[in-house]
């Protein structure tokens, strides 16, 4: 396997080399030295254009591939080639899965049932909330929360997991040592301790537009299924739920307000046959094979009517899933502003809205 991963390695510092050519190369009954080949011989076994061979066996360095595989690895990074113990069984079921990945955190995530959450980089409120508690739920029963890292519903979604003290894996569109995008640094670093960051890029490679889609496919492929919280109807996140589609994996959606466009693909989904999702148990009574844990949070779900006062299970009522500020609350009620300041921090003491900037309220608790 050292030989297999070093000769992947070499291969892939070569410009003009890629998945298929490295397929090819893995395919092959041993590792070759490509330098002691003629063009010839590597157009043969590799089934490339004669430029390209004569690329490769000029450039074909095992000692660089060595020298940077042991740089790597005192920086705590690790090269998983496809066919290695730790790499994920998972991936091995996907079309054109990864032939190499880089990986650095906590290997065993891989090995552990895992559901992934996506959607869109500019979410509302409404969104972020969704994301950050689905993120969390599904860590505390056990799932391991898979995403790009991305800022928005990504980025809530690893929030969630991590504030459950679960694990989440990290997909990057560049090398795992740029965390990208900048805002989301402190977040990769925590994932880093706590979970996995993974990419298929190697270290010190810069985040390109074509990476991102590309990745997608880990993404899904990592996962039992895939939830989807806001994304438009040209959004990336409905690029992942088709790759989902394909390599067999289950495609959940929540839906959102009519009026807003970034729910727009997410009904789309529905109604291609996506599950709609309003609590996380919709998720999980989907994989009882998994004995997850799907009594978690169910005396609170159940208890939470009976733990409201008369007057707070009134005030909860004209209070949307969408943000409502405090003057419209005000004017809803008959309650005086003291004692409907005093109501409405006793709901959020409870769990059951939470304020926004602006003095505005949203709920949280389906």
């Amino acid at each position: 396997m050292e030989n297999l991963t070093e000769m992947m390695l070499a291969l892939s510092m070569i410009p003009g080399v890629g998945r298929m050519v490295m397929r090819r190369a893995r395919q092959l009954a041993e590792p070759i030295d490509f330098t002691s080949c003629t063009a010839l011989d590597i157009q043969h076994m590799l089934g490339v254009r004669e430029n390209i061979a004569e690329q490769i066996r000029r450039k074909y360095d095992l000692a660089a591939a060595r020298k940077n595989r042991e740089e790597w690895e005192r920086r705590g990074i690790t090269v998983l080639v496809y066919g290695d113990e730790k790499y994920s069984e998972w991936l091995y079921e996907i079309p054109d899965a990864p032939e190499l990945l880089y990986a650095d955190g906590n290997f065993d995530l891989l090995t552990r049932p895992a559901f992934s959450i996506v959607g869109t980089r500019t979410p509302t409120q409404y969104g972020r909330q969704l994301a950050r508690q689905f993120g969390r739920e599904l860590a505390e029963r056990g799932l391991v929360v898979v995403s790009g890292m991305a800022r928005g519903i990504d980025a809530e979604a690893h929030t969630g997991a991590l504030e459950a003290r679960g694990g989440t894996i990290a997909v990057l569109g560049c090398g795992i040592d740029w965390l990208y995008p900048a805002e989301n640094r402190q977040l990769g670093a925590r994932i880093r301790k706590q979970g996995l960051l993974l990419s298929e890029y190697p270290p010190g490679t810069r985040p390109q537009r074509g990476f991102f889609p590309e990745r997608n496919r880990i993404i899904s492929g990592l996962a039992h299924g895939i939830l989807v919280i806001e994304a438009a109807s040209r959004s990336g996140s409905l690029i992942t739920a088709d790759l989902a589609t394909e390599q067999g994996r289950d495609v959940f959606a929540v839906p959102g307000s009519i009026h807003s466009p970034k729910s727009a693909g997410c009904h789309w989904l529905i109604q291609q046959g996506a599950k709609l999702v309003q609590h996380v148990h919709d998720i999980v009574f989907e994989y009882p094979e998994l004995a997850l844990d799907t009594h978690v949070g169910n005396a609170e779900v159940a208890g939470a009517p009976e733990s409201l006062s008369s007057e707070e299970a009134a005030l909860l009522r004209m209070i949307p899933w969408e943000s409502v500020s405090y003057e419209q609350i005000l004017c809803r009620t008959e309650f005086s502003p003291s004692y409907l300041h005093f109501l409405l921090l006793s709901l959020q003491m409870k769990k059951q809205i939470m304020q926004l900037p602006g003095q505005a309220y949203i709920r949280v608790k389906p």
